[in-house]
């Protein structure tokens, strides 16, 4: 065999060989991409199963967004009802919550860290009542105001939580009770418009009588 015939057939093979592994590359690329995406969306579906979103789909409020909410949520109010049956007892419980309208909370222009001129933030707490029926017997029927939590939890926020503080949402039922002759209720205790706050709960027992502790 000639030599030239012999080098073309060396450039041949190392061609093929090249192609080869090219062609091998590129497949492999192409399977990591397709786990990559696969593994993306079980992640996804699996945080979805679990009640939660995606981060990209939970943005943050801002300050201000949470302001406007809280501005339109003043005339509007929240009620529950229910029954809960322990043997002879039946335990009615309803749960109003509502604005005071009363403007006695100004937030200081510091927690407006958004705004170019920041002002301070005035603005009306939020108060809940509480009625608990005990078989025909009105056993508690009482409002509950940010400032009835004060006394059971300390304030690592340099005193302001328990200065600006508010109730923030509707009454929460506790999973963690297990006892049907009693209420747990979850109170979230937070400064209006800001990330700062923490939860409480009010205990009720079937003959009206309640505390109030941090930790359940």
């Amino acid at each position: 065999m000639k030599l030239s015939n012999i080098f073309l057939l060396l450039m041949l093979t190392l061609f093929i060989s090249c192609s080869s592994n090219s062609v091998q590359n590129d497949e492999k690329s192409k399977t990591n991409k397709i786990k990559d995406s696969i593994n993306k969306q079980k992640a996804i579906d699996e945080q979805m199963a679990k009640g939660d979103r995606p981060d990209d789909e939970q943005p943050t409020p801002t300050p201000a967004e949470e302001r406007k909410r809280l501005i339109e949520r003043y005339d509007q109010v929240e009620t529950v009802d229910t029954t809960i049956v322990n043997g002879s007892d039946n335990l009615k419980l309803r749960l109003k919550y509502y604005c005071l309208k009363d403007s006695s909370i100004i937030v200081p222009k510091t927690y407006q860290s958004d705004e170019k001129n920041p002002h301070a933030f005035i603005t009306h707490p939020f108060a809940s009542t509480v009625l608990l029926i005990h078989n025909q017997d009105t056993v508690l029927n009482r409002e509950f105001k940010a400032s009835d939590f004060n006394p059971f939890f300390e304030d690592n926020f340099g005193g302001n939580l328990k200065k600006y503080g508010s109730i923030l949402m509707l009454p929460e039922f506790s999973k963690k009770n297990r006892d049907k002759g009693q209420i747990v209720l979850i109170y979230s205790i937070a400064i209006p418009a800001t990330d700062i706050g923490i939860g409480m709960y009010l205990i009720i027992t079937k003959n009206g009588n309640y505390k109030i502790v941090e930790n359940y």
